[in-house]
């Protein structure tokens, strides 16, 4: 009985080996830093047939990018989903958002092309002086006057 899972083991590690993707990811990825969400691009030797998604919401449909047939593979993560993570710096002032987003190149398989990356944008709070005149009229104010006897120590 141990030797039919045994066989049927190395039979399957046989063929994982065997099966291997033409494909990765050409340059540098495409990030825009947008006002309410990061999106992630890249561009792909052959044409792409994978997932890209925020590390680990893999189950997670509004996490993963599901892409078939086009040289560019994506994905939007909105700034209150999918694992994004804002942190306020001081100097320089203002708010790092980050995520690490991984590209799949195969439907169903982890493969040695696929890469992870970590992605970051960083936005500066902006010095801002407001200046306003302020009038308060007359009679709304009222003096308050009273008299107090020094006190005796």
């Amino acid at each position: 009985m141990t030797d039919g899972p045994i066989v049927f083991l190395i039979l399957l590690a046989g063929i994982a080996s065997a099966f291997v993707v033409d494909n990765n990811v050409e340059g540098e990825p495409e990030i825009e830093c947008g006002p309410t969400s990061i999106t992630v691009n890249f561009n792909t030797r052959n044409e792409f047939e994978g997932h890209v998604y925020a590390k680990g919401l893999y189950d997670d449909d509004k996490c993963r990018n599901d892409q078939r047939g086009r040289h560019v593979a994506g994905i939007e993560l909105p700034f209150d989903t999918c694992n994004v993570a804002r942190t306020r710096s001081l100097n320089p002032k203002g708010i790092f958002v980050s995520s690490t987003v991984v590209i799949s190149f195969h439907p169903q398989f982890l493969t040695k092309v696929d890469r992870a990356y970590k992605i970051q944008c960083f936005y500066m709070e902006a010095d801002k002086t407001v200046s306003a005149d302020l009038e308060v009229p007359q009679e709304m104010t009222t003096l308050f006057q009273t008299q107090a006897s020094y006190p005796h120590l």
